[in-house]
């Protein structure tokens, strides 16, 4: 005995579902090329604008950043005018009377070619007035020069930690943006 087919079996109790043979339209071929033509060059315009709108933002933002580069660097200071480093040195620098003249000014001028690590090495030695100044110097250098922010955060902490406590909230006009912060911070309940 054969087995009834699932799909063969009655709705209703008592009635059978007769043959049915339905009749076979095939797609046209033309009608399928040219459906699948038309979804292949649909697909690929997305694929390229998309591609496109990418290369695009990259090529925007590469241009941004020449734009920036050529800004900052065309920028020049006018005449008689200081940079910041050459603002905190000379607002930091001890009055020439407070020190003997023929070996102060010579170290001066060299420490304005001297490397922030430089400067840093010479604090262990020097009086407390000068190891402020030495430290500001060799922050001020890491900030503006090498864009070194850490180096400086290390550099502007000790100085705070030198100061005595009823001054490390003042913030002086010449102060970089990171030490004025930093003392605003330090001074905050």
């Amino acid at each position: 005995m054969t087995e009834p087919d699932p799909e063969q079996e009655l709705l209703l109790p008592g009635i059978e579902l007769p043959e049915m043979a339905w009749p076979e339209s095939p797609v046209p071929a033309t009608l399928r090329a040219a459906l699948l033509d038309r979804t292949t060059a649909l697909v690929r315009s997305r694929t390229r604008a998309r591609r496109l709108r990418i290369a695009g933002g990259w090529l925007a933002a590469y241009a941004a950043g020449l734009a920036t580069a050529w800004v900052a660097l065309s920028r020049q200071v006018p005449a008689g005018q200081d940079t910041p480093r050459q603002a905190a040195v000379a607002h930091i620098a001890t009055p020439a009377a407070a020190q003997p003249h023929d070996t102060a000014d010579h170290e001066r001028d060299d420490e304005e070619e001297l490397t922030p690590l430089e400067l840093r090495r010479r604090v262990a030695d020097a009086p407390r007035p000068e190891q402020l100044r030495l430290l500001r110097l060799a922050g001020d250098g890491y900030l503006y020069d090498r864009a070194d922010v850490d180096s400086a955060l290390d550099c502007y902490r000790q100085i705070l930690e030198l100061t005595p406590p009823e001054r490390r909230g003042a913030v002086e006009p010449d102060d970089s943006w990171l030490l004025a912060e930093l003392r605003l911070a330090d001074h905050a309940p």
